[in-house]
């Protein structure tokens, strides 16, 4: 029994299609997102990651959750020659579940606090995140100038950005 040409067509374009969808659905976001935000030529010691759940687990310390969509993510990290981080900086534009919005608002939960405008300090922005909050944009901050966090109510969009130094190594005891 054999299909007809025109079926067989339609059966082999079908499949090609599905199979399509699933690299683009299970591939790594690394190979999705193929634009560069920062050059890390300029400096041999930075090493970039592009993997948006990751960076938004690391950044948030949870998962994201099926109401999180993340936009834009980065995450910069500057090591030495032994392979220790030295420094390191993300970026992140999320459109936030009401429970991300509610845990950054929450001060016992990530200890922000709503500032006129925020502290930081300069740095190379990835071309999708904004240099200033809007006039009417939400600024949260850690007391300490950390975390930051700029949301807009206007379309439910969230930026927010952290820094810091290397880890120490561990302590040895004698």
């Amino acid at each position: 029994m054999t299909l007809p040409r025109a079926r067989r067509r339609l059966l082999l374009l079908a499949a090609a299609a599905l199979a399509l969808l699933f690299c683009f659905i299970f591939a790594p976001s690394r190979f999705r997102d193929s634009k560069p935000h920062f050059p890390p030529a300029a400096d041999p010691s930075v090493r970039l990651d592009l993997a948006p759940a990751e960076i938004f687990r690391r950044a948030f310390w949870r998962q994201p959750t099926p109401a999180d969509r993340i936009v834009h993510a980065e995450r910069r990290e500057w090591k030495d020659a032994a392979d220790a981080v030295q420094r390191w900086q993300w970026f992140l534009q999320v459109e936030p579940g009401p429970a991300l919005l509610a845990a950054l608002r929450d001060p016992a939960v990530f200890g922000l606090a709503p500032v006129a405008a925020p502290r930081r300090e300069p740095s190379a922005l990835p071309a999708w995140f904004p240099a200033a909050p809007r006039a009417g944009d939400e600024i949260l901050q850690s007391p300490a100038g950390g975390l930051t966090i700029f949301y807009r109510e206007a379309d439910h969009m969230l930026f927010a950005t952290d820094s810091g130094r290397g880890f120490a190594p561990p302590a040895t005891g004698n």
